[in-house]
């Protein structure tokens, strides 16, 4: 640190493999995010045994693991991990948010094409609740990350209650 600033630092991570959702059905999150939102299932796959339950902090449990993105990419994923065959006990689940935003809450925030098609097939899937309608705003001028044009955004819950975030940009 010289003269009231901190050098920048190379970063260690990033950019961000994928981000887990534990789901309490994965069938019902798949209409989500593979039916209504297109995204690609890469892998589908069901773990048991004693690592697994190990590693949620049970005794016994299988895991289903589906990661979807866009085909031949190896980061920006979406997992969603259903846990089943839970012992000693059945596997709790948070109480659905009651509003949005929550501090702690996180949001999934996906870059879309073709807005109203893809919140026409989410208000036909069984489970997602909106938070908001699409909106749009008018960003005028360049900020560091992003560039000045026509955004439109809209937020809703998936089955499972986790906000997730689309938004389309049309270049200014």
């Amino acid at each position: 640190m010289t003269g009231g600033t901190v050098a920048p630092v190379a970063a260690a991570a990033g950019p961000v493999k994928r981000v887990t959702l534990w789901v309490r059905d994965a069938e019902a999150s798949l209409r989500v995010y593979r039916d209504a939102l297109g995204l690609e299932v890469l892998e589908d796959k069901r773990l048991a045994g004693a690592a697994i339950a190990r590693m949620v902090g049970l005794e016994q449990a299988s895991l289903r693991i589906v990661h979807l993105g866009a085909a031949g990419t190896d980061h920006g994923w979406v997992g969603l991990y259903a846990i089943g065959d839970t012992a000693p006990a059945p596997m709790r689940a948070l109480p659905r948010p009651d509003g949005f935003p929550r501090h702690g809450q996180a949001t999934v925030v996906l870059d879309v094409h073709d807005m109203p098609v893809l919140v026409a097939r989410l208000r036909a899937t069984p489970g997602v609740t909106f938070v908001t309608e699409p909106t749009e705003y008018r960003k005028a001028a360049p900020g560091d990350a992003t560039p000045p044009g026509l955004y439109r955004e809209v937020i809703f819950f998936d089955p499972d209650g986790i906000p997730v975030s689309l938004i389309e940009f049309v270049p200014a």
